[in-house]
């Protein structure tokens, strides 16, 4: 559960929905292929406000694509006069500003439903996005202290060492969006890595993202070639992977916070880090240390994780956009 605000996209809900419309928008699918894939919202208790604002966001954006279409439109109308969404946000216990605030998006909309911009055809995507990277390649890219090539590195970026990864799923989604799958490995080493090396790598969870031309060239990222088979580790989970190939396609978060992942600092990434150990089960040279002496403290990096790795991640995820809006 969490805080509802008065407009139409002051929820995670609305913008989730939103960032999936805009994803779907322009695969070669027809208007109704398109709605079947967006979905219906699932009712029930205080969430009923996000059932609600489904209708709003979806009649919202439809309008404001030229895309009209008279049931979401007749639903999303039908919410606004039986004032249902002010009913529900009442219930939360909102405050008379999240109401005005309600009010007035509500009363915009209504006028644009009644009264919608021509129609306009959709253009949509003649080519698949390129792929890439295949599956079990290994990549590295230039670190400083751990952290990718930013232009949020105090004194600037200065090589000191590599990152490595594992590309574990790549694909596409309606045969034209594309998706990869990266395991970032335990790199702490100053020379390059090589694929024959990642059998000894302890790794991270699958981390799912978009991936251009332009990201390879600015971080610098370079193959290393196929790793050995053993390299691999288990596979994926079908439904997982097809779920987050699904979220990764539509609402497009980017791979670059993978490559992040090995950073020194908390900062960057707090907590747990690498939860799958190397499926050697042996280190590199039983001699030298893979971590590098005084960069980083260990002890906090095999923290066992809640039953809920859903949340886990979830929260993860929010403590790197509240460091990513504080720079």
């Amino acid at each position: 559960m969490g805080a509802w605000g008065g407009g139409l996209y002051d929820s995670d809900y609305a913008r989730d929905l939103k960032a999936v419309i805009a994803g779907i928008w322009h695969v070669p699918l027809s208007d109704d292929e398109i709605l079947a894939e967006i979905g219906a919202p699932t009712p029930g208790g205080p969430d009923e406000i996000d059932a609600l604002d489904h209708w709003l966001v979806l009649a919202d954006q439809l309008e404001r694509a030229g895309s009209p279409n008279r049931a979401v439109f007749a639903r999303a109308i039908e919410i606004i006069e039986a004032g249902e969404d002010l009913a529900a946000l009442e219930a939360l216990a909102s405050s008379k500003a999240v109401l005005a605030k309600r009010r007035n998006a509500r009363t915009e909309l209504l006028q644009r439903l009644r009264n919608p911009r021509p129609a306009k055809r959709r253009r949509t995507l003649a080519t698949p996005q390129p792929l890439l990277f295949g599956v079990g390649e290994a990549i590295t890219w230039p670190t400083d202290n751990g952290r990718h090539v930013s232009p949020w590195i105090d004194g600037g970026f200065k090589q000191d060492g590599w990152g490595f990864g594992i590309v574990t799923d790549v694909g596409h989604l309606y045969g034209v969006l594309a998706y990869h799958a990266v395991q970032a490995l335990k790199w702490r080493r100053h020379e390059r890595p090589s694929a024959e090396l990642a059998t000894h790598c302890p790794r991270s969870e699958h981390e799912f993202g978009t991936i251009t031309p332009e990201i390879v060239e600015k971080l610098r990222i370079e193959s290393l070639g196929i790793v050995p088979k053993a390299a691999l580790g288990p596979p994926l989970d079908p439904e997982v992977a097809r779920r987050e190939a699904r979220r990764t396609a539509l609402t497009g978060p980017v791979l670059p916070q993978a490559f992040g992942l090995d950073a020194f600092d908390n900062s960057v990434w707090p907590g747990p880090k690498f939860m799958f150990m190397a499926p050697s089960g042996t280190p590199i040279d039983e001699d030298a240390p893979d971590q590098r002496p005084g960069m980083y403290e260990e002890d906090t990096e095999f923290l066992p994780l809640p039953s809920d790795r859903a949340a886990t991640r979830a929260h993860y995820y929010s403590l790197m956009r509240a460091q990513a809006d504080r720079q």
